[in-house]
């Protein structure tokens, strides 16, 4: 009876290595629970309107909203979605957000300028939804792996790479256009996320059909309208919803009413990879394409100076601190690994032995005479050299285990033996 607990205490252990070596296969940065369940768009010309408890319209989008969901208006209005009934969601209004831009500039330029040659100006841009167009321009709302939104993006790199900022824009395709291509695209976003940029953003298109929700004028220029929208199930959506507020503060300052709203999102939208990522979205799918490329580029002429950057600084690669993901080689990671480590290879020794007690045997023998022996054979095949000080350099050479058949074998040494024999003769 015993025996049989044992057997079967020993498989769970098994069970439990294998799922903690699937769970370190599965890395996060690439898959993570839930993503794409609630990024859910809906077909272009349909509509999700969002009004308040008179209501009257706050928002109109082509998203899917869902209880629990946020919205910051361009008059800075906090509302909280309360209710969704069919495609109408009901939000009461939860108070207003007053930024103090110029002390988040100040702050910002401050720790650009700390960093010096360290510091990155580098801005990474995607695209999702890969195949997103504008009806006027592109012929359709739709064009797979080259949509219109490519155009909307070059427009908002070139703009910023006036200014002096280097930029990154990914062009790959996460075909098809549903809510999992959030998944295909998280290895575009950790790829770029690899480059170290300041900050990341995916631009997109909204889908409701009424151009003239979207349409402005700033400065002579006919331009669409933006909305940010900050997902709120990731550990970083306090820190980009306070970004994006910011950003929408000084963005609206220089260019008045230029970014709409914000929107929070039930979803992750991929936002877990940084604390400074942006869903931009431009214009709609009516909208005419060079509106929404004037958009995206008045957009990107403010951008620098929300980001407290300076044109030209640093090199690609030197990311802001905190920017860059997690490397999977932490602590926490090496941890893991060796908890999996020891309870796999206890549970293989109560599967061989039958027994703990069998078990506690060979674990004996082999932390003595089998652990002995392979260390006995390892130090004939290896001796060390001291370490040697190097007068063309004045550096200290550290000469690691070298094997008596490499490139500088020890020089034999005398034996008592045979300095006694020599001296006798």
């Amino acid at each position: 009876m015993a025996k049989r607990f044992l057997i079967l205490f020993a498989a769970v252990l098994v069970l439990t290595f294998l799922a903690g070596v699937g769970n370190l296969l599965a890395d996060p940065l690439y898959e993570i629970p839930y993503l794409g369940l609630f990024e859910k768009e809906l077909e272009p010309g349909e509509v999700y309107v969002i009004k308040d408890q008179d209501g009257k319209v706050l928002s109109k989008m082509a998203r899917v909203v869902y209880d629990g969901d946020e919205l910051i208006a361009e008059d800075n209005k906090h509302y909280k979605v309360k209710k969704v009934e069919g495609k109408v969601a009901y939000a009461e209004y939860v108070g207003e957000h007053d930024i103090d831009i110029e002390s988040y500039i100040g702050a910002s330029a401050l720790e650009v300028a700390e960093q010096g040659q360290n510091s990155n100006n580098l801005i990474a841009i995607y695209h999702t939804h890969s195949d997103e167009s504008y009806v006027p321009d592109d012929g359709t709302e739709s064009k797979p792996a080259n949509g219109g939104i490519f155009d909307v993006g070059e427009a908002f790199s070139q703009k910023l790479r006036e200014k002096g900022i280097n930029v990154i824009q990914s062009k790959a395709s996460h075909e098809p256009h549903d809510s999992n291509a959030y998944k295909r695209s998280r290895r575009t976003a950790v790829d770029l996320m690899g480059k170290g940029p300041s900050i990341l953003i995916d631009i997109h298109r909204d889908g409701i059909q009424d151009p003239g929700y979207y349409n402005t004028k700033l400065f002579n220029v006919d331009a669409t309208k933006t909305r940010l929208v900050v997902g709120r199930q990731n550990q970083n959506m306090y820190s980009n919803l306070e970004f994006a507020k910011k950003v929408k503060a000084r963005i609206n300052e220089i260019y008045p009413g230029l970014v709409k709203e914000i929107f929070i999102a039930k979803g992750n939208y991929n936002q877990d990879l940084s604390p400074r990522t942006l869903l931009i979205e431009v214009g709609t799918h009516t909208n005419d394409k060079d509106k929404a490329e004037n958009g995206a580029m008045l957009f990107a002429d403010a951008l620098p100076q929300a980001l407290g950057l300076t044109p030209g600084g640093g090199a690609p690669g030197k990311g802001l601190p905190g920017n860059a993901p997690q490397n999977r080689t932490d602590w926490t990671s090496i941890l893991l690994i060796l908890g999996t480590v020891i309870i796999g290879g206890g549970a293989f020794l109560l599967l061989s032995s039958g027994s703990l007690e069998g078990a506690k045997e060979k674990l004996k023998q082999f932390t003595s005479s089998e652990w002995a022996n392979f260390m006995g054979g390892v130090n004939k095949r290896f001796k060390r050299y001291n370490v040697q000080e190097s007068n063309l350099n004045n550096k200290t050479l550290y000469i690691e285990e070298v094997s008596e058949t490499g490139e500088r074998p020890m020089e034999p040494k005398e034996t008592n033996d045979e300095r006694a024999e020599y001296q006798k003769d």
